[in-house]
């Protein structure tokens, strides 16, 4: 298969199908909260039960580079978006929680595994001196869905009918299989590097730069966690906002900053800042903001939106540049570093809500945002300390 560029069509189907998969994603995240809380019966173990699928993300993510090698990538990401495909339609028609929660997890292990399969599409047809403007297109064209979606979502959802959202993103899922069984067929997989763990922790260890982006994406991906579990259930039950307006009107507009910024942000992390001040300035701005979630107890939707747009301007900063500080620093064989990085992602969807679990059990709910800026301000000696790109 030719190397994707902007002149190759496959350049375009690569991002269309990433669309898809990102509004197949989107279209729930906000609600995954509210809607498994129907079929548990104390509210602080909803944590627990995404911590536990994050337990089988990671342990699919460490494996993901042997997979890969037995497999390949093409037909690896066909059979992960088909299951994905019929567990949505299992949430979406399905009321019985004995089958629900099993379901539930195998929906959110297979959200995370196949990112990690558009992932190294995207890494195979990347050049080093080009990656910052790659990956920031890649995660707009991603994020441009996570803005959409939850607007989508809050115009279908009416009264908790959660099922109309399960099955409109098993349609997106369904449209982006179609993407690429037609298109990708030729694809030829890259040698991928399979060594032993120890090995591997090794090189991370080993190399400060590394081991500091890995933690800042740790970091990010624990806001995320946070954020996508506990401030829609702090709005709508602590608060007092209605759901629909938070998808409709709250979330999409504090999302814009993935939108707007993260393009820009990686030409300027190509061609003249480099990513350590970005990435210091976006977590700076992070953890200040989320801090600043803990005070504010209005059910005004302006001060909602304003805030969580500051949270996600800071997050966006950081996001576009530790995937293309990052992946300045690997190529498309080392997936046992990639993988590395992803399972730092998911341990951080494991570690998230079960944080989350044991603060509720002495602290008020909102004071788990003061927790969360105060470990996101640990990220700071780290980002100072990278060698630039510039």
């Amino acid at each position: 298969m030719p190397r994707i560029t902007a002149k190759n069509p496959l350049f375009i189907l690569v991002y269309l199908a990433s669309f898809l998969y990102s509004f197949h994603y989107a279209l729930p995240i906000y609600i995954e909260s509210s809607f498994i809380s129907q079929f548990l019966s104390v509210e602080k173990t909803i944590g627990l039960l995404f911590s536990i699928a994050a337990v089988f993300s990671a342990i699919f993510t460490f494996l993901f580079p042997r997979i890969l090698r037995r497999f390949g990538n093409y037909r690896a990401t066909l059979v992960a978006m088909a299951l994905e495909t019929l567990a949505l339609i299992g949430l979406a028609l399905i009321t019985d929680p004995i089958l629900i929660v099993p379901i539930f997890i195998l929906h959110q292990t297979l959200a995370s595994v196949i990112f990690l399969n558009f992932d190294s599409f995207v890494e195979a047809f990347s050049v080093d001196t080009d990656t910052g403007r790659i990956r920031g297109m890649f995660m707009t064209v991603l994020n441009i869905a996570v803005v959409v979606a939850p607007f989508l979502a809050g115009l279908m959802l009416t009264d908790h009918d959660f099922w109309k959202i399960y099955l409109s993103a098993a349609a997106f899922m369904a449209l982006s299989f179609i993407v690429i069984a037609k298109n990708f067929k030729g694809y030829i997989d890259p040698a991928y590097v399979v060594p032993k763990f120890k090995e591997t922790f090794q090189v991370v260890k080993d190399s400060h730069d590394i081991h500091s982006i890995i933690y800042a994406h740790f970091l990010l991906s624990l806001f995320y966690s946070w954020m996508v579990i506990y401030v829609p259930l702090y709005l709508n039950q602590h608060i007092g906002i209605p759901m629909n307006e938070i998808l409709g009107i709250i979330t999409p507009i504090a999302l814009l900053p993935f939108v707007l910024f993260e393009v820009f942000l990686g030409k300027l992390a190509d061609t003249k800042y480099g990513e350590k001040e970005i990435l210091t300035v976006g977590f700076i701005i992070m953890a200040l903001s989320v801090i600043g979630l803990s005070f504010i107890t209005t059910t005004s939707l302006l001060m909602w939106v304003v805030i969580l747009f500051i949270t996600r301007t800071g997050a966006s900063m950081v996001e576009v540049t530790t995937e293309s500080y990052f992946f300045k620093q690997v190529n498309a064989g080392d997936t046992h570093l990639i993988t590395f990085m992803r399972t730092a992602r998911a341990c951080a969807g494991i570690l998230g809500p079960l944080l989350g679990f044991f603060l509720l059990s002495f602290m008020e709910f909102q004071n788990l945002f003061i927790v969360l800026g105060v470990i996101l301000l640990s990220a700071l000696p780290y980002a100072l300390t990278i060698k630039d790109s510039k």
